[in-house]
């Protein structure tokens, strides 16, 4: 098997990301049993693992980055893994040595396929899924790996996610907000509830500011589990001192600590998951001295979010795609960045809140210009160009290169242009603007 093969294999397994708009936990899509028993008939990597569990609707990703970065500057040995990717499936599993390579993944697939195909031989769970077969394969690939610690971004919700088989020393949930409706729930206390599913008995917890109706679910099932609980804007204060396009320098007073810290990513939202992260390595009461969490934070690298690709014009690729992150998006814009008019390249997913994301960014923007997205969950860029202010120029795409192209030629040195709206055209932007990788 080569890696194209390995990749065509993974690929070929019910994939539940491809078609989110589809499914509900209503019709017992999601369980763990499977899950469990896939990884029972492989040894249990997973719970020979020591690390950080992060769910949340907003900034997931980044805060287990974050947490990655100092481990690794404190020299340990450190895995992660996120979800979605990119370009590549690789960068969902990594360690302080980098990404998994194409060699050791086909190796861990081809170890791992005995324990897959008896899984699928199943009388009642059948097949695993693409998401639960790779979030088994990075269990084993850490376990292989003999790591110090692992951090572990939930997938979609928290109670019936894939990665919630595992135990963790440190569970983390950050800001909570509407998104995936149809599957977590319609309000934030049923959204939280389901978030709040990856705390454990007596496994310590650690919380980013929330609205009052998801801390109130969160709450309830910390002291149900006999969880302890940290929640960062009750114990910790800051405040930003600084600010360039390559980052920005805050204060963090609390808890019996003053520090000052620097982080390559903008947004008053990326300060907010600093300190959870921090909050989150002070709970776990490692060894971690001074120079490790400030050289960790200012080294974290977390591409696809306010990711600055070039100046003059200056082109900006963000994953944002749900309102409460056009708005976090909007008032970085506002607070960090200065230009002279707004190019919106823009791609959307059908079970996104499409019109409340245009409008929450319209006001900002000189011209918008809508492409489909590599997914049969892609909203028609017709459709989105429905949803516009019409006094503004509109403009459709058959590909996103075209989109790419023709908006340079129009910006200039002075303008900003803005890709955003999902992932995958962040992804398809690094494609463009950096190549392919695999």
């Amino acid at each position: 098997m080569d890696y194209e093969e390995a990749v065509n294999y993974v690929y070929s397994l019910t994939n539940y990301e491809k078609r989110l708009n589809k499914v509900s936990y209503a019709e017992k899509k999601f369980y763990l049993e499977r899950m469990n028993y896939l990884l029972e008939v492989m040894g249990n990597p997973h719970k020979k693992l020591k690390g950080f569990h992060i769910a949340g609707t907003k900034g997931k990703g980044s805060t287990s980055a974050m947490i990655f970065s100092v481990l690794k500057e404190a020299g340990y040995k450190v895995g992660l893994y996120t979800s979605p990717h990119l370009q590549s499936l690789r960068e969902r599993i990594s360690t302080q040595d980098g990404w998994i390579s194409q060699k050791e993944f086909v190796e861990l697939l081809e170890m791992a396929k005995p324990y897959i195909q008896k899984t699928k031989e199943h009388p009642i769970y059948g097949s695993p899924t693409f998401f639960e077969v790779l979030t088994s394969l990075a269990f084993l690939y850490f376990y292989n790996k003999k790591l110090d610690y692992v951090v572990i971004e939930v997938g979609l919700g928290g109670r019936l996610d894939a990665t919630n088989t595992i135990t963790p020393l440190i569970s983390v949930i950050t800001p909570i907000s509407f998104d995936h409706t149809h599957i977590l729930g319609n309000t934030l206390y049923q959204i939280a509830t389901e978030k709040a599913g990856i705390i454990k008995e007596g496994i310590p917890l650690v919380s980013s500011p929330q609205d009052p109706e998801a801390w109130e679910a969160i709450k309830k099932i910390a002291v149900e589990k006999n969880a302890p609980y940290v929640k960062v804007d009750d114990a910790y204060k800051w405040n930003r001192i600084d600010s360039n396009l390559s980052g920005q320098r805050f204060r963090l007073e609390g808890n019996g600590t003053r520090k000052e810290i620097f982080i390559p990513l903008l947004g008053q939202h990326q300060i907010i998951n600093a300190v959870t992260a921090y909050a989150a390595l002070r709970m776990s009461n490692l060894n971690l001295n001074l120079s490790a969490i400030k050289q960790g934070f200012s080294k974290v690298e977390w591409k696809g979010r306010f990711e600055i690709i070039q100046e003059k014009p200056l082109i900006v690729i963000d994953g944002a795609h749900n309102v409460s992150s056009a708005i976090a998006l909007k008032e970085t814009l506002q607070d960090y960045v200065n230009f002279k008019h707004l190019f919106l390249i823009c791609g959307m997913m059908k079970d996104k809140d499409a019109q409340g994301f245009i409008s929450t960014l319209d006001p900002l923007v000189f011209s918008f210009h809508f492409v489909p997205l590599p997914s049969p969950r892609t909203r028609s860029p017709k459709e989105l160009a429905e949803m516009v202010n019409k006094d503004k120029p509109t403009y459709i795409y058959e590909t996103s290169e075209e989109a790419f192209k023709d908006v340079i030629k129009r910006a200039s040195p002075t303008d900003l242009i803005l890709i955003t709206g999902s992932l995958y055209l962040v992804g398809e932007a690094r494609d463009y603007f950096y190549g392919k990788i695999d």
